[in-house]
């Protein structure tokens, strides 16, 4: 028989009730029942719980709690959630990622077998058509990727390292994984893939992009390394332009029989950092994330490397527009 576990489940929720309704009927199959589900709803149809929902919930013994919260972010809700919950443990998932059957199980596991104050969510990416893989590949990989949700927490790690910032769209759980880091809180996420994310099922080039936009519009003053990289991208490179198109000049007074002179200077500065680019975010990134080789080449690494390169001037192209306020 199924055993219910003092776990607080919270659902951030801002799409209809048919996928709210598969997150549920997933919970319900675990092999390690939740004592109670929060949901949070911020949907444009929010205001009542689902019939279905609160059946599914009855059905199982699991106590659910129902929040509608008109346009609340993922970080107001999964604050919200944290206000109400009563379990020992608090567990988080979003409607896009379902959690297999041994979720909560292997995580509790973990959990009761490590002195640690949380296990990450070990999420894999579904992806269906050729395109979907293609962002599958280029973004996320086929090992399991470290994720908030999924996640299962000791409430003594909200004390410890506070909650989510929840005046933004998207980035907050990056920002609450990497403060944990820094206050050097102990956790620990499987080496194997507990949750899958299907987000990436439906989407086509124009999505990708507009999504892209999106959180990085919202996100981009929460401490990431991007803005770093764009600075790399900005002012590094063009450094090195200046320096190579002046180098034989300042440097070997054009005297090609100086060991100094370096034949070919500018073509070799030009071409290098594009060479760079595709070996990294096309090679060297999805092999890191699990990618054979045999998938890369021979040719579609250009791909991977072309995608991402779209990617990467939208965020350029973010990063350089003024910051606009919530209203």
């Amino acid at each position: 028989m199924t055993t219910i576990a003092n776990i607080s489940v919270i659902i951030p929720s801002n799409h209809d009730y048919h996928d709210l309704l598969k997150i549920i009927d997933a919970v319900y199959c675990q092999t390690i029942k939740p004592a109670e589900i929060i949901i949070i709803d911020s949907s444009g149809s929010c205001g009542t719980c689902p019939v279905e929902v609160a059946a599914l919930c009855e059905a199982s013994g699991i106590e659910l709690f129902y929040e509608s919260r008109a346009q609340a972010f993922p970080g107001q809700a999964r604050n919200i959630g944290l206000n109400l919950c009563n379990g020992e443990l608090v567990a988080f998932i979003d409607v896009q990622t379902l959690p297999r059957p041994n979720w909560l199980e292997a995580s509790v596991t973990l959990l009761e077998k490590e002195d640690i104050a949380g296990v990450f969510g070990g999420c894999g990416f579904s992806a269906e058509t050729s395109f979907e893989m293609l962002v599958r590949d280029a973004f996320y990989g086929i090992l399991p990727r470290k994720t908030l949700p999924g996640s299962v927490f000791r409430r003594e790690a909200f004390v410890k390292a506070g909650q989510f910032i929840d005046g933004v769209r998207a980035g907050e759980d990056t920002e609450w994984m990497l403060r944990l880091n820094l206050l050097h809180i102990p956790c620990y996420y499987p080496q194997s893939i507990l949750i899958d994310y299907v987000g990436l099922i439906g989407m086509d080039l124009n999505e990708l992009l507009k999504k892209w936009h999106r959180n990085y519009s919202v996100s981009r003053n929460l401490p990431h390394l991007y803005p770093q990289k764009m600075f790399i991208w900005f002012f590094l490179y063009p450094l090195l332009m200046f320096i190579a198109f002046n180098w034989n000049h300042l440097i070997a007074d054009w005297r090609m029989d100086s060991s100094l002179y370096i034949g070919h200077i500018t073509k070799i500065v030009t071409i290098l950092p594009p060479l760079a680019y595709i070996a990294t975010r096309g090679i060297l990134l999805p092999w890191r994330r699990g990618i054979s080789f045999s998938r890369l080449f021979p040719f579609r690494f250009i791909a991977i490397g072309s995608l991402c390169f779209l990617v990467d001037l939208v965020k350029a192209f973010v990063f350089t527009l003024p910051q606009r306020k919530r209203d």
